[in-house]
């Protein structure tokens, strides 16, 4: 049985991810230091260590949790929902814009890079993993789909005026309506 995380820390871990996420709105990732995120956070340096080795270490962790949020979400959808990509991209704008001010803040540097990398494998999963055989072209089409929502998903959640989300899973249903047959 896994164990629950103490209150304590789970506090601790929000409060550093919420400064990270406003050090990142303010400056270049490779810029933030230890010392900018514990005074940002008003946690001790020591306590920062206590759960990560380093600036890279929290934000790793950051999208890592994100991704396995994310996983865990579409988990319970049939392959055969998956591979029309349909509710999945419905599901992702709901968590993307849940998550905005964290995601804007990862998606800053570059999207394809950390967080979009890893959103873009799990799409491209869904894709393949609802079709009865693989070709090659099948693969190549599945990233070729990947890259080009999670293109769509980053320009509307980096948006100061989003379109709204019923508006943005449509628009990416009409996009992809040919490429999914």
């Amino acid at each position: 049985m896994q164990r629950q995380e103490d209150k304590r820390v789970r506090r601790t871990k929000k409060l550093l991810r919420q400064a990270l996420t406003r050090l990142m709105q303010q400056k270049e990732f490779k810029s933030i230091t230890v010392t900018d995120i514990v005074r940002e956070a008003d946690i001790n340096r020591g306590t920062f260590y206590a759960h990560y080795r380093d600036v890279y270490d929290l934000r790793e962790r950051i999208e890592g949790e994100m991704i396995a949020d994310f996983r865990t979400m579409i988990a319970g959808l049939q392959p055969s929902q998956t591979a029309s990509l349909q509710p999945v991209l419905s599901r992702a704008v709901d968590y993307l814009e849940e998550n905005r001010e964290i995601v804007t803040a990862l998606t800053q540097d570059s999207m394809v890079e950390g967080f979009g990398k890893k959103l873009i494998g799990i799409l491209e999963e869904c894709r393949l993993e609802g079709l009865p055989y693989r070709s090659v072209e099948d693969v190549y089409v599945a990233r070729f789909i990947a890259i080009g929502v999670v293109g769509m998903l980053e320009k509307w959640i980096t948006e100061p005026q989003p379109i709204p989300k019923k508006e943005m899973t449509a628009l990416m249903a009409r996009v992809l309506e040919p490429l999914l047959r």
